[in-house]
């Protein structure tokens, strides 16, 4: 069974939210006067350069660095000249982060389990309703969801992160799909072009905004002076083509992508937003027609962290020479103007980036006729909808990562799933998680500003326990150092039947501008578990958290059930009873490499050298891990096998294809079920190179796919030309030739593996 085929029927109930649309609600807008319509820049019989042009002609130099200026509203409106401030940056990591409007913003899993679900068309379902929803509240005037009191949205969301999940350390793990760039690009893409692209093909829905550009991994070190205010990336050739941009080109090159974000750290040296890489690999060798936006702050820091420059005018002017279009601080509208007079730039230099930044707002539909365009004409209505939920919770089901299912004592059969009906205890600092559960970047969640609407994994596992009894203890905080709670913890889970251990991290162990010291458990959570997990009982320990987390007892020792959750969001408690209870099979696998303890003590926080000794990510790390990328289990069984033994054996190491003819070779794959449920498995495809000997190898497809017992399906794989495509140490990219070796595995215990001579 496809996987999109759901997505499809859901994407069909979203349109009918556009057609069966209210009156908008009135919001300020450009060319809406008779005055002011008649200006060439809201004509639109002529083209979108001469319209950008003539506006920008009719500009006073003094109006321009507002309207380049990002979380400023209500400053960057032209009253004169009829056009409405427009505010730059609402974020949409997983969901619109904004106040509520007639309803609350859908709020979907952290995008560290969505990379867990290998299953792209859930990603892009989920940016079809990011896009909407935004139109919709931009339509209502509600502004962003923090104590700023910000203005109403923008329609640019400062989404998706697709920095790699570099060092398990790092506080913004929760922020990105995964270690590995393939997965980061596939991600990228699916949510690009979902976000971007909607009913009415004239005009974008909505506009991404990549982040972070570039090599940004790092908040602060503990302990030291190093934070990614002031942090220089080092990063060689070799690692800049085949980690550090990868997930940008694709989004770019094959999504479209409108926007990026310039980081705050240094890229060898320069910081990033005032790097000739913004111009000359985004916009020269990629061909990106967007804007480029600095993060909040981040043209400050050219000069007061990076003392790149001695003054803010010359670091205007550096950001607007490197193509930093827009400034997400109070930079531009200070000093840019001051780095023209002191010729530090030309007028014509702003202008360039200005041209940038309106072609945006053009591109949006915001300067031509409203009643034809369906996005000004979206419905409160379309917000939160039953279909959204139920996407999410699916979305959510597909994050979950079975990591143990260890055999009950004395019995071949599986600690999960649970029977109903049972006496289940509930123990940990997660096990009633309603904010914790739902991660960062958020929008508002509940009415009342609270997270009472959320449905923690207690009342969920309560809720299904039909016939059975469910009870909750904490027993201890996340990084509480107090036992006082063990003993009604143990008390609990003696008298149960069946015991679920909640237990991981949360937004004071890691998160924006704080990094992990360790990877363990924190506060006295280990050493509760041990207590827990002794007793005996049948226990499914469930895992919340967004960086890895190293539980090598647990691993090693304990006879239990381990479902790692990630931060799961809304719908978070109800996937993981469903998960517990057998309602739901879980079929996710690790978007990232679950180290052992001791990893952090071999590599250094601030190297960027993938492949240094012990290497970082499955693609150099030649360790052995808790868990590899790609694992998962289920609780069912499958099998692969070719689908045709011959047909893997048409291209071998004795047949020589051509670069230019990879297109044309195509490996097929049957998976079977051959258990007793319903389940998913991840079909994931690896090469080793012939010519890249740090690589151990790289994730080129990957496809998920949901079987009823007894049921088969085909998977196909096939090439391209730039399949293979890697960087050398000088980082130009290209195929190697010689004899590479492919894999097609579950990332488990099955592998099918052959060989293609690519001449």
């Amino acid at each position: 069974m496809n996987m999109a085929h759901a997505v499809g029927v859901f994407l069909l109930v979203l349109v009918l939210g556009i057609t069966n649309a209210q009156t908008p609600v009135p919001i300020p807008r450009a060319c809406s006067s008779p005055t002011t319509n008649q200006y060439p820049f809201c004509n639109p019989k002529l083209s979108l350069d001469e319209r950008i042009h003539d506006l920008i002609g009719r500009l006073q130099d003094e109006e321009k660095p507002p309207m380049m200026t990002a979380r400023e509203s209500p400053k960057g409106n032209v009253s004169r000249l009829g056009i409405p401030e427009y505010d730059w940056g609402a974020n949409c990591v997983h969901g619109v982060q904004s106040r509520c409007g007639t309803k609350c913003p859908t709020s979907f899993a952290n995008p560290n389990g969505l990379g867990a679900t290998f299953n792209m068309s859930n990603v892009y379902a989920m940016a079809q309703v990011i896009g909407l929803e935004l139109r919709s509240l931009w339509l209502q005037g509600v502004g962003e969801n923090n104590g700023n009191n910000l203005p109403h949205l923008g329609l640019d969301c400062w989404s998706p992160n697709i920095n790699i999940n570099r060092d398990p350390r790092w506080g913004r793990n929760q922020e990105v799909p995964g270690e590995d760039p393939y997965l980061s690009g596939q991600f990228a893409y699916a949510y690009t072009t979902g976000l971007q692209q909607g009913e009415d093909k004239r005009f974008l829905q909505a506009v991404v905004t990549l982040k972070h550009w570039a090599a940004y991994s790092l908040e602060d070190i503990p302990g030291t002076n190093i934070n990614r205010y002031n942090f220089n990336a080092i990063v060689n050739s070799y690692d800049w083509a085949n980690t550090y941009t990868p997930a940008f080109k694709a989004a770019v090159v094959e999504g479209k992508a409108k926007g990026v974000m310039c980081s705050y750290n240094a890229l060898n040296n320069i910081p990033t937003c005032a790097s000739t890489f913004l111009n000359n690999t985004l916009r020269g060798d990629w061909g990106f027609d967007g804007y480029v936006t600095s993060d909040s702050g981040a043209v400050g820091c050219i000069q007061n962290n990076h003392h790149y420059v001695s003054t803010n005018p010359e670091a205007c002017a550096a950001a607007i020479k490197g193509g930093t279009d827009i400034d997400s601080g109070g930079d531009y509208d200070t000093s840019l103007l001051m780095a023209v007079s002191q010729n530090l730039i030309k007028i014509s230099d702003v202008d360039l980036s200005l041209y940038r930044v309106l072609k945006i707002r053009f591109e949006l539909g915001l300067f031509d006729p409203i009643d034809d365009q369906p996005y000004w004409h979206v419905s409160p209505d379309v917000v939160n909808t039953p279909a959204s939920q139920a996407l999410n919770l699916l979305a959510t089901q597909q994050t979950l990562v079975l990591l143990k299912n260890s055999p009950l004592k004395g019995s071949s059969t599986l600690t999960l799933p649970f029977p109903k009906g049972k006496k289940v205890a509930v123990i940990g600092p997660h096990g009633n998680a309603t904010g914790d559960m739902v991660g960062n970047y958020l929008g508002q969640i509940c009415p009342d500003r609270s997270f009472d609407c959320v449905v923690s994994p207690f009342l969920a596992i309560q809720k299904l326990n039909v016939g059975g009894t469910t009870v909750y203890v904490e027993g201890t905080s996340v990084s509480g150092n107090t036992t006082s709670g063990f003993d009604a913890a143990i008390q609990a889970a003696s008298a149960a039947d069946y015991v679920v251990l909640m237990i991981g991290l949360d937004q004071g162990v890691e998160g924006e501008m704080h990094d992990r010291v360790n990877i363990t458990l924190p506060g006295v959570q280990d050493q509760f578990s041990q207590k827990i997990i002794s007793l005996g009982k049948p226990t499914a320990v469930v895992l919340l958290n967004g960086g890895a987390v190293a539980i090598d007892w647990i691993h090693d020792e304990a006879d239990v059930a381990v479902l790692e959750a990630f931060y799961p969001g809304f719908q978070g408690g109800n996937a993981i009873a469903t998960a517990i209870f057998g309602d739901y099979n879980p079929g996710g696998k690790m978007p990232y490499t679950v180290y052992r303890s001791d990893y952090i003590h071999q590599v250094n926080m601030t190297s960027m050298d993938m492949s240094l000794a012990p290497g970082r990510t499955y693609r150099y790390f030649k360790g052995a891990p808790l868990w590899p990328f790609g694992y998962g289990l289920t609780y069912t069984a499958f099998t692969l096998a070719w689908h045709n033994e011959s047909d893997h054996h048409q291209f071998d190491e004795n047949t020589e294809v051509p670069v230019h003819k990879l297109g044309a070779v195509t490996y097929v794959v049957t998976v079977n079920n051959t258990g007793k449920v319903a389940g998913d498995e991840v079909v994931q495809a690896y090469f080793q190179s012939p010519t890249d000997q740090k690589l151990i190898r790289q994730l080129f497809g990957f496809q998920r796919v949901h079987l009823l017992p007894g049921q088969q399906t085909e998977v196909k794989f096939t090439l391209s030309p730039s399949t293979f495509e890697l960087g050398d140490e000088e980082g130009t990219v290209q195929v190697g030739r010689g004899v590479y070796t492919l894999h097609f595995t579950n990332g488990v215990d099955m592998t099918l593996s052959t060989s293609l001579t690519v001449a």
